[in-house]
């Protein structure tokens, strides 16, 4: 191994390191949360697309068998009246509408397996979610508990030396110089 790879290394060891301090857990942690959120938000939003899609193709396919069993009174009737040319038109709209009514149903099958594969994922991620909100609040309470946590405190307030305490401390100071003299 070269010199150089090595050096290479470690440098990167120690950028990453660097970079581990400066991340705040809580907000990487925040940052999850509102992103699965979102993930879930989309997932459901197309959970409702998918039904309203499932709904027309039930109504499309009722449509078509309804369709159907009218051209089934109408091939009788042409059939009775020996019109043998217009029986083969009322026969081929009734083939037709078999076959839109197969394809529908075909397209309810392929969105109904979309739809449980979706709800499935959903449930997954909803629990995923559930888990990272405990360890949130978790995070929380620990975070509350430890009094050495830079966060549980406001710096700013700690360094901030008004004028006021100044003066006090120079009133007590000019008094212990002239109790020592």
């Amino acid at each position: 191994m070269t010199i150089l790879f090595r050096m290479a290394r470690l440098l990167r060891a120690d950028i990453h390191a660097l970079l581990d301090r400066f991340e705040a857990p809580d907000l990487i942690l925040s940052q999850a949360l509102r992103e699965m959120e979102q993930s879930l938000d989309r997932g459901r939003q197309e959970l409702a697309r998918l039904e309203r899609e499932s709904r027309w193709f039930a109504e499309r396919e009722a449509e078509l068998q309804r369709q159907v069993r009218d051209e089934e009174g109408a091939l009788a009737d042409c059939l009775g009246a020996d019109q043998d040319d217009l029986a083969r038109s009322v026969i081929r709209r009734r083939l037709e509408r078999e076959r839109q009514a197969e394809s529908v149903r075909r397209g309810a099958a392929r969105i109904a397996e979309t739809r449980e594969e979706l709800e499935r994922e959903i449930a997954a991620r909803s629990g995923r979610l559930a888990e990272l909100r405990a360890q949130a609040a978790l995070h929380e309470e620990t975070r509350a508990e430890d009094p050495v946590s830079p966060r549980a405190f406001d710096l700013d307030a700690v360094s901030v030396v008004r004028d006021a305490d100044v003066e006090v401390a120079l009133l007590r100071a000019k008094r212990a110089r002239e109790s020592r003299s």
